[in-house]
């Protein structure tokens, strides 16, 4: 009898896969275990039955994505392969949808020759193909670094599958040479596009933020300006991420107004460069005011980094009474603040008499923490002059 030592993993796998139990009655229970489960092979073994059981389950896009990430950081792409190659056999409509799913699941796992022969698999399956194909082609080389060949491919797969290049595959190609920082490439590309649109500006505006190119940046709002294209969310949040760097708060907060008044909504980021702008020089009343503001306006949900920055810089600067009032309504939301955050805040208090004060927070922290995390904060609590 063959050991079991000389039995290929994946061969092993599929046989507790066919051996445990299956306890789990509905989707959100199944779900749940899923989300929770730390071990690799137990994480594969809910997610192959459950897969099969529940349809809701089968259409949880997010629950797919999170799985294949924690299978592949824990080395275990034998298990990626295992769960989606199970997906093929599922009664799922075989859409070009359907095959891009697959694609972009291998390709967030960092697996790319498997994510290449499931597209040439969906060519073989004979699936009327779109821009949206290529766009997922080079999405992988993109995601995964592989610049090179993602132009390479950019230039001959459109003839070979039957498809033309659109906007959103053009704008594909400038993040690519962005990412290179050949900005000239990419701003000859863009004059090149019969039809580029405000998102194929933004992407060279992030480009030419990220090189530290202020005069290229003005120049293409300037682009934007003739061409009559309005702005969006993204290109305010570019040009407010400007003015943040330039510690110009008070003007990205006029753009922040300007959105809003041009019907514009923000989204948390829009917020939360202001807030963290104020914070760096130290003007947390009007930090405190954009957060204030954030709340007020409903466009977003309150989260938890808008508090935290808040938290944190106050503690750098010793500002030590307010950052106390900060922690209380972060832990109040359920929140957990940061260890060396509240280590700076404990040790402030202490130092400002407020002894008592400093345990009362320590022990509503305590209350908030939940496993590993118990363990980290006894450490650190243990280090505390309390």
């Amino acid at each position: 009898m063959a050991s079991l030592c000389r039995i290929p993993r994946r061969l092993l796998s599929l046989a507790r896969f066919s051996t445990l139990s299956d306890p789990f009655t509905t989707f959100l229970a199944a779900k749940s275990a899923v989300e929770s489960e730390p071990d690799p092979e137990k994480l594969a073994h809910i997610f192959h039955h459950q897969s099969s059981n529940f349809a809701r389950f089968r259409r949880h896009r997010p629950l797919y994505q999170l799985s294949c990430r924690r299978l592949s950081r824990s080395g275990r792409l034998d298990l990626v392969e295992r769960l989606i190659d199970h997906q093929k056999t599922l009664p799922h409509p075989r859409t070009e949808g359907f095959w891009i799913r697959l694609i972009m699941l291998y390709s967030t796992s960092g697996m790319v020759d498997h994510a290449l022969r499931t597209f040439h698999q969906m060519v073989q399956d004979r699936v009327q193909l779109t821009e949206k194909s290529l766009c997922a082609i080079l999405t992988v080389y993109l995601d995964n670094d592989l610049i090179d060949q993602l132009h390479t491919v950019f230039n001959t797969m459109p003839s070979e599958i039957g498809v033309s290049p659109g906007t959103k595959a053009y704008s594909l190609v400038l993040k690519a040479f962005c990412r290179q920082k050949d900005m000239e490439s990419a701003r000859k590309l863009l004059h090149k596009m019969e039809n580029s649109d405000i998102g194929s500006y933004n992407v060279l505006l992030e480009g030419y933020s990220k090189n530290g190119d202020g005069v290229e940046f003005d120049e293409i709002l300037k682009e934007i300006k003739n061409k009559g294209l309005e702005h969006d969310c993204t290109t305010y949040n570019h040009r407010i991420l400007r003015f943040c760097k330039n510690k110009e708060s008070v003007r990205a907060k006029k753009l922040l107004d300007e959105m809003v008044a041009k019907g514009v909504k923000p989204n948390s980021a829009s917020y939360n460069m202001i807030i963290h702008g104020f914070c760096k020089v130290g003007d947390f009343e009007s930090a405190q005011k954009v957060l204030e503001r954030m709340l007020a306006d409903g466009y977003v949900a309150p989260c938890s980094i808008s508090y935290i920055t808040l938290f944190q810089h106050m503690v750098k600067e010793g500002e030590f009474d307010p950052a106390l009032n900060m922690c209380k309504e972060i832990i109040r939301r359920k929140w957990v603040p940061p260890f060396e955050a509240m280590d700076g805040l404990v040790k402030g208090l202490v130092e400002m008499s407020k002894v008592e004060a400093a345990k009362e927070v320590v022990e509503k922290m305590k209350k908030r923490l939940k496993g590993n995390a118990t363990d980290s904060w006894k450490t650190h609590e243990a280090a505390l002059p309390l």
